[in-house]
Order: structure tokens, then C-alpha cells, then sequence
């Protein structure tokens, strides 16, 4: 039986994986997301003033579609992006009358009260949970059916997409790893667990490209927390896609990823060009166009902290410690840690490490000369406290 607290660089693997799967938004939120954005199609499709003879379809867009959700902090809606791909080419409409229709056909079918106009998408809010962003889009021609064309923000012209390109982009780096640390160990870790809640099934079998995106999205959240210019998911997506070189492990990835997006921004300085990041599956398209030096600047300020900070980890958790809650909040990683113990309690032979787990999983007692057991004395209550309010 595999002792997972005798191999720090598995047992942080396994960490950062809970910690990631913590940060992720839950099944039933996602289903109430997915049941959201499909009664507006129904909707649209039943609208007799433009929709009606129209083939369309709704799909999520960004960390939805390439499942690297991350929660947000501080009790803020979740950004759910959305296309409506209207299946007809664009010179058949002007982006105002597909915005107008979409607007109108919203406030017909009862979603006026939640509607936000936005620049060049409308925005339904769903108090306390998420927000939807629906944007409009055409296709390019008679038959190009993964490509689109949506409204420029002034809603005069029409630019380029390809949203599912860039997620079957990211996807087919993030597959292209060979077997990952915990997928490879994943039968043994399974049976090491005392009987638990069961895994979530992705646990271990979610590729370390995913879950760097996440982690890599927590921090910036923490850091950006009271900062200005913060750092745009698509941009940390993009970046890590690119320089991830199909490493194993969540932990390498992330390590590899921001050493080489450092690299790549300090040799760009030292050629005297900007660092851009475009659109790998439209070229055309910068993600960086609109930085300032003050964008740049945080962007480097912010990826040389999360790089010093990671660099800790490399120690024990008894030296990186305040790293990890700095990195992904107290309670989080609190929680992740002791949930670790709690499951692998039976399989360490650290009798400090099996009654700290012990206690943590409200199975503890203490009998007469201060031992702890699992059996008989006084019954230890569970520590709940993780502190923070991440």
C-alpha cells in the first residue's frame, strides 16, 4: 500500500490536484449554467419577428468549454460566455439588427427584468450564481461552419472568431502529454483512501494543462484582488498552452510554463519589441493590443511573484506552508490538506500524521494517558476551522 506522506512530490501532486478541483465550479452549478443558456435557445428559436426560420445554436465560450473554471472570490457572479451562432452568413444582417433582435426577442420572452445591454453582447444576470454574456455571431459564408463573424464594439462592422477553434487548439495540447503523474498512480491512490465521499471522476484524469490554467487563474485572482490592470483569462490560457511542453505533472507544468513565459517576455525587452500574445487560431487578433506600459508592467510584476512563490513549493509543506495559502487562500488549501489526510490516514505509518488525520475526520478519541485512538476515551471533535475567507 502505496504511503503517499512518505513522497512529497506525489503528495503535493495530489494536493494541487484537490486544490484545483476545489477551485472548479461544481456539477450542479455548471448543469444550472448549461439549463440557462439552452432555455434561451428555446426561446430565440420560438421568436416569429427575426429568429423564426433561422438555424441557431448557443455554446459556452472560454474556461466553460475547455473546463478550467475557476471560482470566483469574494461572493462575485461567475462569467459565463456565450456565442449565439446564427447558421447564416453575415452580409445577410448589420451587427445593430442582430443585436436589436436579440435584445427584443430577450424582453419578449420574459428575461427583461435580468437583461444588461453591453457594448456588443447582452448580458443576463442571474443574481448570487453567474451572469451570462450572450454575442451574437454570424457565419463567415454559405459554409464555413466553425468560423464566425461578430460585431465590432460600435456595432458598425463585423471582426473575425473561431471560439471552438480555440478550444479544440488547447484541448489537443492539453491531450497531447503522455500518461500524467496521478493518472499513472491513480488505481493505486484510489485504494490507499480510507472509505470516503466518492472521487469526483476527473480527480486525477484532468490534464496538468487544465489544471495549471486554474491554478495559475487563483492566483491572479488573489493577486489582482486590490490591484489595477489585471491580467485577462484569455491571456493566461493562451500563454500556458503555448510554452506548455507536455510535462506530467500539474507541478512541472506550472514550473516550466512560467519560466519560459519570463524568458520569452525578457527576450522580447532585450530585442526592443513588445510582448504580444495573439490568437493562435487567428493571427490577426491581439490579446495585448490594447496594454499599456502600466499592463505590462503588472503582467510582469505579477508572473515574476507567482514564479517566486512557486519555487517554495519545491520545499515541505512545513517550509511552504503560508507559499500555498498565499498562492490559493487559507481555507482552500486548509481544506484540500486535511480532506489529503483524512483519506490516506490508514496507509501512513506517521503516527503523527494518522492522528492528525484522525482528528480532522472527527474519528478520534483520546484515552486516559493522552493517546489517540480510534476506539475508546474521550471522542475528539473534528477541526472545521481553515480559516480565511477565500
Amino acid at each position: 500500500m502505496i504511503d503517499i506522506f512518505n513522497d512529497y512530490v506525489l503528495q503535493r501532486e495530489e494536493l494541487l490536484a484537490r486544490i484545483a478541483q476545489e477551485l472548479q465550479l461544481n456539477k450542479t452549478r455548471i448543469e444550472k449554467m448549461e439549463s440557462a443558456y439552452n432555455a434561451v435557445s428555446e426561446v430565440l428559436k420560438k421568436d416569429e419577428d427575426f429568429f423564426d426560420g433561422l438555424v441557431i445554436e448557443i455554446y459556452a465560450q472560454g474556461s466553460k468549454r475547455i473546463e478550467t473554471t475557476v471560482k470566483p472570490i469574494n461572493d462575485e457572479d461567475f462569467d459565463l460566455d456565450t456565442v449565439l451562432h446564427i447558421y447564416d452568413p453575415f452580409y445577410n444582417h448589420s451587427p445593430q439588427e442582430i443585436y436589436n433582435a436579440l435584445v427584443k426577442a430577450l424582453e419578449k420572452g420574459g428575461y427583461g427584468e435580468i437583461m444588461e445591454k453591453k457594448i456588443r453582447c447582452v448580458r443576463l444576470n442571474y443574481k448570487g450564481d453567474f451572469h451570462m454574456d450572450i454575442l451574437p455571431a454570424c457565419m463567415p459564408d454559405a459554409i464555413e461552419k466553425e468560423l464566425i463573424k461578430i460585431p465590432e464594439k460600435v456595432l458598425t462592422n463585423w471582426s473575425s472568431g473561431n471560439p471552438k477553434g480555440f478550444a479544440k487548439w488547447f484541448l489537443d495540447i492539453a491531450n497531447s502529454a503522455q500518461e500524467s503523474l496521478l493518472s499513472r498512480y491513480s488505481d493505486v491512490l484510489i485504494k490507499a483512501q480510507v472509505e470516503t465521499e466518492p472521487l469526483p471522476e476527473e480527480l486525477y484524469e484532468k490534464t496538468p494543462l487544465q489544471r495549471a490554467v486554474q491554478l495559475m487563474k487563483r492566483y491572479r485572482d488573489i493577486y489582482f484582488k486590490n490591484r489595477d490592470h489585471r491580467v485577462s483569462s484569455i491571456v493566461i490560457t493562451t500563454l500556458a498552452a503555448q510554452f506548455y511542453d507536455g510535462e506530467n505533472s500539474i507541478f512541472e507544468s506550472i514550473d516550466q510554463i512560467v519560466s519560459r513565459i519570463r524568458n520569452g517576455y525578457d527576450d522580447a525587452i532585450k530585442s526592443g519589441y513588445k510582448f504580444k500574445v495573439h490568437n493562435p487560431v487567428n493571427l490577426d487578433e491581439d490579446f495585448t493590443d490594447s496594454w499599456t506600459d502600466k499592463h505590462y508592467e503588472s503582467f510582469y510584476n505579477f508572473m515574476s511573484d507567482f514564479q517566486k512563490k512557486w519555487q517554495k513549493l519545491k520545499e515541505t509543506f512545513d517550509f511552504s506552508k503560508n507559499d500555498y495559502i498565499e498562492l490559493f487562500g487559507e481555507g482552500i488549501y486548509k481544506k484540500s490538506l486535511t480532506e489529503q489526510m483524512v483519506c490516506f490516514s490508514k496507509s501512513t505509518g506517521d503516527a503523527l500524521t494518522k492522528s492528525s488525520s484522525l482528528i480532522a475526520g472527527g474519528a478520534a478519541f483520546t484515552d486516559a494517558k493522552g493517546r489517540i485512538n480510534q476506539t475508546h476515551g474521550i471522542k475528539n471533535e473534528p477541526h472545521h476551522s481553515f480559516g480565511g475567507k477565500y
